[in-house]
């Protein structure tokens, strides 16, 4: 069989995202998934990338040096701190072939860069280790966000801004060494309720 083509997987992951809002609000009677905890993210984009077609496990939770282990990134002296090795990847993406392929980070309601930049961090510090013999070969930062409308800005367009600018703030800071790529979801405008959104971040090495 197959490895999944990186559009599919991106697009697993933004269906993921609109799903997990769909079925909270649902589910709550009304509430959005930004006031729900992030494993419902997580749990959700899982779900999507497993029922993908074609080659590949998927794992929640799974443990960063042992990840790296299944991987083959072996590299001499001390692992990147950045990367969390001692702590567990949100979700990781495996080739058929049962070796991990890509570390996936998940975000709802992203604020400031100073509570999510580390995660990008931790991606790239991962694809740095063991480069040429590792399975991982790219990242992901997958995540939700929502707005309200403001007397400047509409709800959507406040959307829009903040995937633009996560993007533009990941580009400034490791685009010499890695390449960017986001896909986003349509913006969900829900009227005077404010509109939501799901984006995803590729990193690649260069």
């Amino acid at each position: 069989m197959a490895a999944v083509a990186m559009d599919i997987i991106s697009g697993a992951i933004i269906s993921g995202i609109e799903k997990a809002h769909e079925d909270y609000q649902r589910m709550s009677g009304g509430l959005w998934v930004w006031t729900a905890a992030e494993y419902v993210l997580t749990t959700y984009i899982a779900k999507e990338l497993s029922d993908m077609q074609g080659a590949k496990f998927v794992t929640v939770e799974s443990n960063g040096q042992s990840s790296m282990d299944y991987a083959g990134a072996i590299a001499p002296g001390p692992k990147p701190s950045k990367a969390r090795l001692s702590g567990r990847f949100d979700i990781l993406l495996w080739w058929g072939k049962a070796q991990p392929r890509a570390v996936i980070e998940v975000k709802n309601q992203p604020g400031g860069p100073s509570g999510w930049f580390h995660d990008i961090e931790r991606i790239t510090s991962v694809l740095k280790i063991g480069r040429e013999k590792s399975s991982i070969k790219f990242g992901a930062f997958a995540y939700y966000y929502s707005a309200a409308d403001g007397e400047l800005l509409s709800a959507p367009q406040k959307v829009l801004n903040k995937f633009e600018r996560v993007k533009a703030y990941v580009q400034e800071n490791i685009s010499n060494s890695y390449v960017v790529e986001q896909v986003i979801s349509e913006i969900h405008d829900e009227g005077p309720e404010g509109a939501w959104g799901a984006a995803c971040l590729i990193i690649k090495h260069v």
